[in-house]
């Protein structure tokens, strides 16, 4: 009577041995697909074997490209006082250590940099008058006290723009480049195309700028 109690007892043991691990196998798959359904959710809905994921509003602004900068403020010409000193480019207003004139129209100063002159014309911002980048050298005659290589320097204007002009009355700076032999260290005469004559005068220092040499009026 004991053996059989003891074979019904262990026999009862097995199976509810079987049980709880069936039981227990019931419960780890679904624990493991609960962990699936989160999974797919956090990573995005899943179609086509492909996980599809979603970007912020601020990772897309991050990015995208910036709107490139403009070559002037409001898409005008520059100021002269920040120009680069190279022949053709033109700013508003004067550069440093020129001294403007409220009588003339147009006058014509050595740059701190060699071989380069400062034109400078007043009148209308909104039809400015710009010269062109390089001067010639003419064959006219030297007077007293003057001294050129060749003859005169020869400045060239750009034609005015046809429109509606301002009556205001500003300069603006256009950067020309000489023939190297005309920056000697003396003066030179320069011709500001068909409005006249004038004597440029040298640098007093190295580095610095010249005078103006404003026309008559």
């Amino acid at each position: 009577m004991k053996i059989e109690r003891t074979n019904r007892t262990g026999t009862v043991a097995r199976v509810l041995a079987r049980r709880g691990a069936s039981a227990l196998g019931i419960g780890v798959v679904a624990v493991l697909a609960l962990t699936g359904c989160a999974q797919s959710d956090v990573g995005g809905a899943q179609t086509g074997g492909s996980t599809q994921t979603t970007s912020s509003p601020e990772e897309s602004d991050m990015t995208s490209p910036s709107p490139s900068a403009s070559d002037g403020e409001d898409g005008q010409l520059p100021q002269a006082s920040e120009m680069e000193i190279a022949a053709g480019n033109s700013g508003r207003g004067l550069p440093p250590g020129l001294e403007g004139s409220t009588d003339s129209t147009a006058g014509v100063a050595w740059s701190p940099e060699p071989g380069l002159l400062y034109v400078v014309t007043n009148g209308s911002s909104s039809c400015p008058t710009f010269a062109e980048p390089e001067a010639t050298i003419g064959s006219g005659g030297k007077s007293a006290g003057v001294d050129a290589a060749d003859g005169v320097l020869t400045v060239t204007f750009l034609p005015a723009d046809n429109g509606i002009c301002t009556m205001d009355f500003v300069p603006t700076t256009t950067v020309v480049e000489v023939p190297a032999e005309s920056d000697t260290g003396k003066a030179v005469p320069v011709q500001l195309d068909d409005r006249g004559k004038v004597e440029l005068q040298p640098r007093s220092a190295d580095g610095e700028p010249g005078p103006v040499a404003w026309l008559d009026s």
